[in-house]
């Protein structure tokens, strides 16, 4: 934070690892791994951190499947790899709850509720 209270984009870690300026350094690495209840408490910390992008990028990269990485799960379905949003779809600030098929799209019936209405709203504007 500069003086004036204003928030600065970190630059790189003095020995240029970007890893090195990630909110979760330092954290119990089971956290990303195949505990869904765990889940949650991973994404919170990404969604804090200063360098989600280039975690989820390196994680396609190197073909890191089955573990959180910048706020997503990466997994391969049909041959292919897709990066599911662990973030509501909606208020892009919470965790989405776990469910027994997968993950939800939000993380309450409040953000579902309100994304429904202006789905609809959009609809009727068109």
């Amino acid at each position: 934070m500069t003086s004036a209270g204003i928030a600065q984009r970190p630059g790189p870690a003095p020995d240029g690892h970007w890893w090195d300026l990630a909110a979760c350094a330092g954290s119990d690495p089971e956290w990303w791994g195949d505990d869904r209840a765990m889940r949650p408490l991973a994404v919170r910390i990404c969604l804090g951190c200063p360098v989600r992008e280039p975690c989820l990028k390196e994680a396609v990269l190197s073909g890191d499947l089955g573990v959180v990485r910048g706020g997503m799960l990466l997994v391969e379905v049909h041959r292919r790899r897709q990066a599911i949003s662990l973030v509501c779809a909606f208020c892009n600030t919470q965790p989405v709850r776990a469910t027994r098929t997968g993950h939800a799209r939000y993380c309450g019936s409040r953000c579902q509720a309100a994304s429904t209405r202006r789905s609809r709203e959009r609809r009727a504007a068109a």
